[in-house]
């Protein structure tokens, strides 16, 4: 090896950071605290805090952030400390429009007062019925009601016996059937003796011209009967108006009192009053009709009612007035939407499966006799009502994978009301049946918490987006490892055995962990904020602490589940290392060879991220076509790494070219790969062999390398590092270090290291190397 190469390799104590566990200032996790919200995320609660707290509709929150960061945890947690400083504002109900049906009526009340309101409603109702009861089978209202129809009955008598006795003089009688007046043909007065009907067989005798003075007396008698009718239908009307005028007097009456004790609970209420107004209107319209059923409101020992019978005039074709028992009682039935207790704190609402219905709510249907019914007690609330006032939480990934979801949250949050449409409701329900209630003011805060990628998404597709959620919360992929990282890491270890009742964490297994969580942030002064990932590795530990019946949860214990894994994780790479080792993929460990290099590759797949070296060959000839990226020319080559090598091609003509045409033809590739080539974190290797293609050097097969180049020939950071070193380093160790094997990478990814304790041991005893180069010239050094 050149004597300038040792100063490249790092030393060993740059593999991996540890954690002093004197520094986290305790022996176990038993007296830690429980974390806190938005541990180590001072960027996301000032933007939360910001959004929550700005009153109106538009300061509305995104966060972004990934999953298992803790961010929708730490977002209900604010969310719900933050909505304990205020109150709910309102209650809303529907109630019936007496106006028009078809638009149920919402009716805002004080936070409180909701359910209260139905309740004095369904009272006041009952108490009507029961006053009603009373008023209607006194004798005041029998003697009353007598008086009034009296003399417009009285004329109906008159007009009825004048046509009957002018058919007596014509030898007719005049009598009622149920289908109405016939006329009786007499035979004549004798001496005053009981007229009596001709028989049939009389009437049969008569002579023709008796039979024709018949006809015209019968005639006769039918026009004055019906110029009687007319005046007798008059007079009827004159003594139903009387009865209506004096139904309506007494019902009035009746109710006043029930009726001024309700408005007077809600005399500061405009919405409520007017409703009440209305509903005593209805009561009293209907008075006859609450009367009817088994419940008739009145005592026992008052009977079913006295005095006229209004049935003994004839029916009252009004369909107004047509109203049946049960539908007047869903009629003044109220539908409470929302509800809160007086003092509650506004309210925190997560919808977990926002459905377009789940969301704006529902207008149910009912089937009645083959047919189809719905009216304002049919209206079922959705979450949007719920958190009418307050908050509400949904997932992005959630809410956009539902048909006409997101619209409808935009358009709530746009318009400031929530308006349930008949699209809501089944798509069985009948197009005929339509209600449109009234909408409902919302006053929600929206928070939306997904992917950082999807906050574009939703701005493109969405024009008012940007308008509506004014701020975005991001939650950050990692932290400051000393300090915030150990105290966090600290709190969520002890609050993980806790909530599995395993034993405490001592504080070398929490150093160990603050390792990994830096190995998961590839940064060795930063720790991942993936506080989920921390959790299951506490509980994994745990459970191997408490399986080996220890007190506590020791670093072996936290090296253990960390083993296991990598283990459950390791099916692909033990498949791809047994092909490596049967030579069925072939990398090259030892030896020299012109034109071939190891370069390193990650994959990951099902979550689970490996490395594994890949053989790069490049071949050259004379000619004028540059450099020829087989895996490009084949379409398995992602923009990315084609990318790498156009610069590799550039660096090339900077160092040959520069005062004539490179004339090179040159082809590079990577062996046996099958699926699509993304990254440029291989470019420094294919422009090694090329160059080694170029010179017929042949380069160390003993050594992999990663990173990128750029066309003055600086090695550049890749990602991944440990992942890939472990991959090399996994199949020398099978094939038997020889103290030759080593890897390559960027200097500037050396504060990315956190190298397996195996790796880091190869090191210290000098059978593997870690080299950080800044530029190609020292990865030649190397390399030759």
């Amino acid at each position: 090896m050149d004597e300038t190469s040792p100063s490249l390799e790092l030393p060993v104590d740059a593999l991996r950071r540890r954690t002093d566990p004197q520094r986290l200032q305790f022996q176990t996790t038993a007296g830690l605290p429980a974390p806190t919200s938005l541990a180590g995320q001072d960027r996301a609660r000032e933007a939360m805090e910001l959004a929550l707290s700005i009153p109106g509709g538009q300061f509305n929150l995104y966060v972004a952030g990934l999953p298992g960061s803790g961010r929708t945890d730490a977002t209900l947690a604010l969310t719900r400390e933050l909505a304990q400083t205020r109150r709910a504002k309102s209650d809303w109900v529907y109630v019936y429009n007496f106006e028009r049906p078809e638009e149920p009526v919402a009716l805002e009340l004080p936070a409180g007062k909701g359910t209260a309101f139905a309740r004095h409603v369904a009272a006041y109702v009952i108490e009507c019925r029961r006053e009603l009861g009373r008023a209607f089978t006194s004798d005041a209202y029998d003697k009353q009601a007598e008086e009034d129809i009296a003399e417009p009955m009285a004329r109906r008598e008159r007009l009825i016996e004048s046509v009957k006795a002018e058919a007596l003089t014509l030898n007719l009688a005049l009598e009622g059937t149920p289908s109405g007046m016939r006329l009786v043909p007499l035979k004549p007065a004798q001496d005053g003796t009981p007229r009596e009907p001709l028989s049939e067989e009389e009437l049969n005798a008569l002579t023709e011209s008796e039979q024709e003075q018949l006809q015209a007396n019968e005639e006769r008698v039918k026009q004055a009967l019906g110029r009687a009718l007319r005046q007798v239908h008059l007079a009827e009307d004159d003594a139903r108006t009387a009865l209506k005028r004096l139904d309506h007097a007494v019902a009035d009456t009746a109710v006043r009192h029930r009726s001024e004790l309700i408005a007077g609970a809600y005399a500061n209420l405009p919405e409520a009053q007017s409703y009440l107004r209305s509903l005593r209107a209805d009561v009293v319209e209907h008075a006859r009709a609450l009367l009817d059923g088994d419940s008739g409101g009145q005592d026992e020992e008052q009977g079913s009612g006295g005095g006229p019978n209004p049935d003994a005039l004839p029916m009252d074709d009004d369909p107004r007035n047509q109203v049946s028992l049960t539908q007047l009682m869903r009629r003044y039935g109220v539908n409470v939407m929302v509800s809160h207790d007086a003092d509650a704190p506004a309210p925190v609402v997560v919808e977990s499966n926002p459905t377009y219905a789940n969301l704006m709510g529902r207008i149910d249907i009912l089937g009645r006799q083959n047919s189809s019914f719905t009216d304002h007690m049919l209206l079922k609330p959705g979450s949007m009502h719920k958190a009418a006032g307050g908050f509400l939480i949904v997932q992005a990934t959630d809410i956009l994978s539902q048909s006409n979801a997101w619209e409808a949250l935009s358009r709530m949050a746009r318009f400031n009301q929530i308006e349930l449409e008949n699209g809501s409701q089944s798509q069985q329900s009948s197009p005929g049946l339509t209600i449109r209630p009234q909408p409902i003011r919302a006053d929600v805060k929206v928070v939306v918490i997904g992917a950082y990628n999807l906050y574009s998404r939703l701005a493109e597709m969405d024009p008012d987006f940007l308008q509506i959620f004014k701020v975005r919360a991001d939650f950050e992929f990692d932290m400051p490892r000393e300090g915030a990282g150990e105290r966090v890491y600290s709190e969520v270890a002890g609050q993980a055995v806790r909530s599995r009742s395993f034993p405490d964490l001592t504080d070398e297994a929490v150093a160990l962990v603050v390792e990994e969580g830096a190995r998961w942030a590839e940064d060795q002064t930063r720790v991942s904020t993936q506080v989920d990932d921390v959790r299951d590795l506490c509980v994994e530990a745990g459970y191997f602490a408490q399986k080996t019946n220890d007190t506590l949860t020791r670093a072996a214990h936290v090296s253990q589940a960390i083993r296991a894994r990598d283990r459950r994780g390791a099916l692909l790479s033990d498949r791809r290392a047994e092909d490596i080792l049967n030579n069925e993929l072939l990398i090259a460990t030892q030896g020299v060879a012109v034109g071939q290099i190891n370069g390193l590759a990650v994959n990951e797949a099902l979550g689970v991220a490996f490395g594994f070296p890949v053989r790069i060959t490049a071949t050259v000839a004379p000619g004028y076509l540059g450099v020829t990226d087989v895996d490009h020319e084949s379409e398995m080559s992602a923009p990315t790494h084609t990318k790498g090598v156009l610069i590799g091609e550039g660096f090339l003509s900077g160092l040959f070219a520069d005062q004539f045409p490179l004339r090179l033809a040159a082809s590079v590739t990577m062996e046996q790969s099958y699926a699509l080539i993304d990254g440029d974190s291989a470019s420094s290797a294919e422009l090694f062999a090329i160059l080694s293609a170029l010179s017929g050097v042949p380069i160390k097969q003993s050594l992999a390398v990663t990173g990128s180049v750029n066309q003055y020939g600086a090695i550049q950071a890749i990602g991944a590092v440990n992942y890939k070193i472990e991959g090399f380093f996994r199949v020398c160790e099978q094939r038997g270090l020889t103290g030759e094997h080593g890897v390559l990478i960027p200097r500037a990814n050396v504060r990315s290291l956190m190298l397996r304790p195996a790796v880091v041991e190869a090191a210290r005893a000098g059978k593997f190397h870690i080299y950080a180069i800044d530029t190609v010239a020292e990865g030649i050094q190397l390399l030759t």
